[in-house]
């Protein structure tokens, strides 16, 4: 476990480094729980000051958000970015071009130091396809978080930390995959305990490609399981009444603090994601670090570029579950099928594979 003290450590590092460049695609929960710990590191230590863009469906939690931690740290630049659906490419497409045309005001300064991708929706619908022909669910947990690292490519590139990425979603939880039905069509391959297995694979396998073609310029690219935070989330109208009910008025008073994480912990925890702790691939094989200071990637060995981790920022790959198929073979299916899918909606077509 990487423990709370060494999380502050690490904060304190990287708001004193220089000014952050920060991306969240959410505007509540986890998202805000990082940007709050951004502002009150930065107050508390010296912070060079940073540039936060937030991006979601609703105003008024943005809103909110920013106004609590411009209280924390004026000196912090915050803007919101209204995005409809994120479980639409082409949103996803118009929204980065828009954060992409923003930073451009910054002139040579214009960069992405450290992007989060927490959205995401109801955990209980059955397979729905959007106007784009992917599953919503898919969408927002995979298909859309790869495409907005795509489209920001530029500006992380850009950043000489180097910029970390973040998938907050079920790292670890692999399960079974189907090779050759990987936008699960076929309805009996579809639940969404399925789907979300089926999702963490394409994670690591689509990140693992791209940490390879960026070696030693794209760094952390990090897909985590954030533990149970309790936050507004469990409550939302969205989620089907008896779930809410087990949650609230049995599972958390029984063991809530046994088994969940507190915001504020998860915040922190989050932020020190950006610290040097998850580096990029390397370009020749050498190390910067004492192996004992960086994490173990997702091939094993330390400070690989691709990070599957736990709650508590510590490696929680199942290994033995991509011993099933050929890894190599697999990456490049994921890559060509996800790849294929950005190129038929970016030409106005309907994904059917």
């Amino acid at each position: 476990m990487v423990k709370l003290n060494e999380v502050h450590s690490l904060n304190t590092a990287v708001v004193q480094s220089r000014p952050l460049v920060a991306v969240f695609f959410s505007t509540g929960g986890i998202a805000s729980y990082t940007l709050r710990a951004l502002a009150t590191a930065s107050a508390a230590n010296g912070g060079k000051g940073f540039r936060a863009y937030m991006v979601g469906r609703k105003a008024k939690p943005a809103e909110d958000i920013i106004s609590e931690c411009s209280a924390i740290y004026p000196q912090g630049q915050f803007k919101f970015v209204k995005a409809d659906d994120l479980s639409l490419i082409r949103t996803v497409d118009r929204v980065c071009a828009e954060i992409i045309q923003l930073e451009k005001k910054e002139g040579q300064d214009a960069r992405i130091d450290y992007l989060m991708m927490a959205q995401g929706g109801s955990i209980f619908l059955p397979r729905k396809d959007t106007a784009e022909g992917i599953d919503v669910t898919m969408s927002l947990m995979y298909y859309s978080r790869m495409r907005i690292i795509m489209k920001l490519l530029p500006l992380l590139l850009k950043s000489t930390l180097p910029a970390r990425v973040v998938s907050v979603y079920a790292a670890g939880i692999e399960a079974k995959l189907y090779p050759d039905d990987l936008s699960l069509r076929d309805l009996s391959h579809y639940s969404y305990s399925q789907a979300r297995s089926h999702m963490v694979y394409m994670h690591t396998l689509f990140l693992e490609t791209l940490a390879e073609q960026h070696r030693g310029k794209l760094g952390g690219l990090i897909h985590i399981f954030p533990g149970l935070v309790l936050g507004p989330g469990f409550s939302n109208p969205e989620l089907p009444r008896w779930f809410r009910i087990v949650w609230h008025w049995i599972f958390v008073p029984l063991f809530g603090r046994l088994v969940t994480v507190k915001p504020t912990d998860c915040g922190e925890r989050m932020l020190s994601l950006a610290s040097p702790r998850y580096p990029p691939r390397p370009v020749d094989g050498s190390k910067s670090q004492k192996t004992e200071e960086i994490a173990i990637g997702t091939d094993g060995g330390a400070g690989t570029g691709v990070y599957s981790l736990t709650w508590n920022g510590e490696n929680n790959l199942n290994a033995k579950a991509y011993e099933k198929f050929n890894k190599d073979e697999m990456r490049r299916k994921v890559w060509d099928h996800t790849t294929k899918a950005f190129d038929a909606i970016e030409a106005g077509k309907i994904f059917i594979e």
